[in-house]
C-alpha cells in the first residue's frame, strides 16, 4: 500500500509541473493580502543526489499576483546575519503568479527557504519575508 501511496504522491508532483497554476499544496503562508503555497519536489525534501524544484504559487484575493519581485535565499541551518546564504536569487519574472526554480543537489542536513517578495507597483501590496525549513536525507 506504501508504493501505491507513493507512486500517487510522485504523479502529483509531476502533473504540477504541468499545469499553469494548480499544485498539490504541500505548505500555504499568508503574509497580508499575499498567500504563498510552497512546494519542494515531490516530499518536500531536498535532494542529495540530484537538483531539486522549488515550486512557489503566489495569489491575492482577486487571483495571481503577478507583479512581484521575489528574491530566494537559501541557508543551510537557520539563518543568521553572520552567515551568508548558500544561494539568492531574484526571481523577477512570474508567469500567472507560478515560479519555479531549481536548486542544486545539496549535503545531507536542514536548510531554510526564505522567499522575499516586494511590489512593482508601490501600494499593490505589502512587502513580505516567508520562510520554510527543509531537510535534505
Amino acid at each position: 500500500m506504501r508504493g501505491a501511496t507513493r507512486g500517487a504522491t510522485r504523479l502529483l508532483a509531476l502533473l504540477s509541473l504541468t499545469l499553469p497554476v494548480q499544485v498539490a499544496a504541500h505548505e500555504t503562508q499568508s503574509a497580508g493580502q499575499v498567500q504563498v503555497t510552497f512546494s519542494a519536489g515531490a516530499d518536500d525534501t531536498l535532494s542529495t543526489q540530484g537538483p531539486t524544484l522549488l515550486q512557489f504559487v503566489l495569489t491575492r484575493a482577486g487571483g495571481a499576483l503577478t507583479g512581484c519581485r521575489c528574491r530566494l535565499l537559501l541557508y543551510q541551518g537557520t539563518p543568521s546575519a553572520r552567515v551568508a546564504p548558500l544561494l539568492d536569487v531574484r526571481l523577477e519574472a512570474l508567469q500567472q503568479g507560478v515560479t519555479r526554480l531549481e536548486l542544486p543537489k545539496v549535503a545531507a542536513g536542514a536548510y531554510t527557504v526564505v522567499l522575499d517578495g516586494r511590489p512593482v507597483n508601490f501600494g499593490d501590496f505589502d512587502a513580505f519575508r516567508l520562510r520554510y525549513t527543509l531537510a535534505a536525507p
